[in-house]
């Protein structure tokens, strides 16, 4: 590959491994992004469904694979195999959901009346407990919900008049039944959980229609396998501003400074599930060091794929720190954090495909030590990285770390 064509995929490359890396300390034989066919890259049931179709050219971008998926909305780009995998699940939900007229019973076996709150301030006061979808458990929490939305930064945040009237609760219990994100950023089943949500807030939705139609599938991708299921639910329960009045808590007590916190979380390609998830995989590490290195790098996420990323990565952090090794902190290669072990330096990369390119070579020029990939990685940049500075790598790592 020629020099320009390097430099330009020096520019280009990087969810997080191109961002603020210095030039490459020695002349090598850069590998160009493949493609692939998708047969070739996925299991068969996700090459296509009643509700998508992948198409049969696969392109690597940022060590990511790039499907173009066809569905009845139109054609999507999804970069990477775990998120495609939750894009699988939230279509099938949003085609089920679509089908539900407003006229019709939507109910989970739980009842109706978690969906339907009382609509009126008197009711908020005088009947706390079936108030907001019986997620908020009594005046006191109620108001400090509407205390935590007026002081919460988070640009995703519910509206205050939609956390009292109910339809954010709602929305919160529908995608909690169906498994799937309540602020996905997937817009066709945004637009379901919200017309349906507000259907039933005001009481517009029947009750003879079920939510277990969405089966199998990633569901909403949160792996952080002890406390998943608390999770869930506090996504649930809580709205965006008093999950960030949480993660604020949490992070304090991190010490992670409150610029940093600031910064992360008016970040908007961060959804209030991915800052949730990683405050939570962060937490789950005790006392550690460098914690706010993560928070600073996650708070750079300038794309929904680079902010899915790096909940992705802090995941993966948390299951090593889990299953692998303790992790003693986090050091900064450039602008990628990597983690510190007993074992020494880690780099956990939810990528697909890594190749010999300037980036990489750039990042194994901060140090040595071990690089996880949840997926491949070639054959030459394999023997690059263990020749030129020692990085050992272990590829598909993810059946050992979910």
């Amino acid at each position: 590959m020629g020099r320009a064509r390097a430099r330009t995929a020096y520019r280009c490359a990087g969810v997080v491994l191109a961002a603020g890396l210095g030039t490459a300390a020695y002349a090598a034989q850069y590998e160009s992004a493949p493609t692939f066919t998708a047969r070739a890259v996925l299991p068969a049931s996700y090459l296509d469904s009643p509700y998508f179709k992948v198409q049969n050219q696969v392109g690597v971008e940022n060590y990511q694979y790039v499907f173009n998926v066809d569905t009845q909305w139109g054609t999507f780009r999804i970069v990477g195999t775990t998120l495609l995998k939750v894009r699988a699940r939230e279509m099938q939900a949003a085609a089920k959901l679509q089908e539900i007229g407003g006229t019709e019973t939507l109910v989970d076996a739980a009842g109706a009346t978690a969906l339907k709150p009382l609509g009126t301030a008197k009711g908020l006061i005088t009947e706390p407990g079936k108030t907001i979808g019986d997620t908020f458990k009594g005046v006191g929490n109620f108001f400090g919900g509407i205390n935590a939305g007026m002081k919460a930064t988070d640009p995703r945040k519910e509206g205050i008049v939609a956390s009292v009237t109910g339809g954010a609760a709602a929305r919160r219990k529908l995608a909690f039944d169906l498994g799937v994100d309540p602020y996905t950023s997937f817009k066709p089943l945004d637009e379901q959980l919200t017309r349906l949500a507000t259907a039933s807030a005001i009481g517009n939705t029947g009750v003879n229609v079920g939510l277990s139609f969405v089966t199998g599938g990633a569901s909403i991708a949160i792996s952080a396998t002890s406390t998943s299921q608390k999770l869930r639910e506090a996504l649930r329960d809580k709205t965006a501003a008093q999950l960030e009045e949480q993660g604020r808590e949490f992070l304090t007590a991190m010490g992670v400074s409150k610029t940093a916190q600031d910064a992360f979380y008016a970040n908007a390609s961060l959804t209030p599930t991915d800052k949730a998830v990683i405050v939570v995989a962060l937490k789950t590490l005790g006392n550690v060091d460098g914690q706010q290195i993560y928070v600073e790098t996650a708070a750079g996420a300038t794309s929904i794929e680079m902010a899915f990323y790096y909940r992705r990565q802090s995941e993966l952090i948390h299951n090593y720190n889990k299953k692998i090794a303790p992790v003693t902190g986090f050091i900064r290669a450039g602008r990628a954090p990597m983690i510190q072990t007993g074992k020494g330096t880690v780099s956990i990369l939810p990528v697909d495909y890594l190749y010999w390119s300037a980036p990489i070579e750039s990042l194994a020029a901060n140090g040595r030590g071990q690089m996880w990939l949840t997926g491949r990685a070639t054959k030459t940049a394999t023997s690059q990285l263990a020749r030129a500075r020692g990085w050992t790598v272990t590829p598909k790592v993810g059946d050992r770390l979910d």
